[in-house]
């Protein structure tokens, strides 16, 4: 893969996760909403959210009830840092993550890219009692 073919901004149109027995779940639902940039010089970032996510009951950013930012934590994923490519997999180097367990972290993903269409499969991981494949089906935006 050239790394050119990433370079360029992504719009989220699926999210899927596989579990062992070939049951499929979308975990934001059927319109989950993504940005994914990748610049010519080495960066990415990436977010994802939960369409129609409920507005928390302040203005300010750091404010709410404590069960109004758990909400707005679980439905919304978001990191950026460096990305290197190795064969069909993109390597992201965290250096910033809503989920502070990652940062410093490489989250590797495998690539298929088609015209237009970016799939990114994450390796079989654990989520509680399961094991999950992620997908994440990607249009291009620009």
């Amino acid at each position: 893969m050239i790394a050119g073919e990433l370079v360029g901004r992504w719009r989220l149109t699926a999210w899927t996760a596989t579990d062992e027995a070939g049951a499929v779940t979308m975990p934001f639902g059927d319109d989950p909403q993504g940005c994914l940039v990748y610049t010519s010089g080495g960066w990415m970032t990436g977010q994802i959210a939960k369409a129609d996510r409920r507005e928390l009951s302040t203005s300010v950013a750091l404010g709410g009830t404590e069960s109004e930012r758990a909400e707005a934590y679980s439905t919304y994923v978001a990191y950026c840092g460096e990305y290197r490519l190795e064969g069909d997999t993109v390597v992201h180097v965290l250096r910033m993550s809503v989920f502070p367990n990652w940062v410093g972290s490489e989250q590797r993903r495998s690539v298929e890219i088609s015209g237009d269409r970016l799939v990114l499969r994450t390796p079989p991981t654990p989520v509680g009692e399961q094991i999950l494949v992620n997908r994440l089906h990607w249009i291009r935006a620009e």
